[in-house]
């Protein structure tokens, strides 16, 4: 990853697209590594869910997750590695808990999950990424926003499960993995304060 970053960011600073100063730099390589991991998420996981027979499911997975996780915030791994294997191990185990839970989604079950994630989204959201502070001012509109999609999410799912009920589910189970990502997300920026402190 170091390798293609730098050379990416060598042929921008060459080519006169951006500064040579260290600030410009770093910015630069940071957007950089994002956008390779993020690229290499959405691969990945369309890659395992091709290879799982799982393919709807992985285009499923990665709308959901982009959609909510850009407003949310939530869990981020310590290197792009572990952030790529977490990205695809929670995909397989949410496509798989699909194939055995999709058929025993009810109205009930669906309500759970709205409270659990509204409750979730109200007292965690907006998570911070530390890299990407969020301006105080902004967060209630992110943590109401937060609430806003993952509600309408399950809505979504909720109202189409009795037609398309492996699409539904997987909207739902997604949805629940994201709010425990977050209560995982605030358990590890926890464990950090208190190593900081010790």
């Amino acid at each position: 990853m170091d390798l293609v970053v730098s050379g990416i960011l060598n042929f921008l600073t060459e080519q006169e697209a951006i500064g040579k100063a260290d600030e410009v730099q770093d910015f630069y390589r940071y957007g950089i590594e994002i956008t390779i991991s993020s690229m290499l998420n959405i691969v990945l996981v369309l890659l395992m869910g091709a290879l799982t027979g799982h393919l709807l499911e992985s285009v499923i997975y990665l709308a959901v997750f982009i959609a909510v996780r850009v407003i949310t915030g939530g869990y981020h791994a310590d290197t792009y590695f572990r952030c790529n294997l977490l990205m695809c191990s929670t995909f397989i185990a949410t496509a798989f808990l699909n194939d055995k839970v999709c058929g025993y989604i009810n109205i009930w079950v669906i309500a759970a999950f709205v409270v659990f994630e509204e409750i979730i989204a109200f007292v965690f959201c907006p998570v911070e990424n530390k890299n990407k502070p969020i301006e105080k001012d902004k967060k209630p509109k992110f943590k109401a926003m937060g609430m806003i999609v993952f509600l309408l999410l399950d809505l979504f799912g909720g109202a189409i499960i009795n037609r398309y009920q492996m699409v539904g589910s997987m909207i739902l189970l997604t949805n629940l993995l994201i709010a425990v990502l977050i209560i995982s997300a605030k358990i590890k920026e926890k464990r950090c304060d208190k190593n900081e402190i010790i």
